[in-house]
Order: structure tokens, then sequence, then C-alpha cells
């Protein structure tokens, strides 16, 4: 035999009250966050991506997630016209354009690397 429950529920009128009274909410106050850092370009990751590479070295992947940006350096050997350590490289680039491919030249610059010329990266 199976036998039925029955929950009555008794509330009282002062919780419903309120239940149903319109109160504004109580929210602390947050100090707006600042900036950590300046979006950084697809130029300076894929130049400091090949300053890190060995020559010769297997395809290297980068991302930037300042822009969403992302590639695969496929090729890094010598600079051909540059004797100040400098680097050709092939890369291709995924963005909200499309993808595309470049080539370019990265050398050390001030403790860091950068892309020489115009490659059409950003």
């Amino acid at each position: 035999m199976l036998s039925k429950l029955i929950v009555i529920a008794i509330v009282s009128p002062a919780l419903l009250a309120a239940c149903s009274r319109p109160e504004p909410l109580q929210t602390s106050t947050v100090a707006p966050v600042a900036a950590t850092a300046a979006s950084i370009t697809d130029q300076a990751v894929i130049a400091e991506t090949v300053g890190r590479a060995a020559v010769g070295s297997d395809p290297l992947a980068w991302a930037n997630p300042s822009t969403g940006s992302a590639g695969v350096i496929e090729q890094v050997r010598p600079g051909t016209n540059n004797p100040n350590g400098c680097r050709d490289f092939v890369t291709s680039k995924q963005s909200l354009e499309g993808v595309t491919r470049f080539n370019g030249v990265a050398c050390p610059a001030d403790g860091s690397w950068k892309i020489n010329g115009s490659s059409g990266l950003h």
C-alpha cells in the first residue's frame, strides 16, 4: 500500500510581506581595475618568438592574447643581408581577417627583437 505524504507549509504574513516589498539591493563599491599593460602587437610576439628560436628549428606556434591572432613560424634562417644577428622567417597568421602568410626579418634591438621593414603585420 502506498501512502501519500501531504506537506502543508504555514508561512507567516510577516515573511510574505518582507518578500514582496521592493527594497534596493545593498552592494559594495568596487574600484575599477587598472589596465594591466598596453596591448602587445602581433609583430612584437612574432619577433620575440623568432629571437628565442634556434636557427633552422622546427615550426613554432605563436599566439597573441591581446589581439586573438595566432600562427606558426615555419622557417627561421640566418639573415641574408644583415650581419647583426638578424633572422629571416616565414610565418602564418590566423585572425578574424582570415589566414595569411608573411616573410620577414627579425633583428635584435635594445634587448628585445624587432621586425625590420614593413611585413604587413600589425
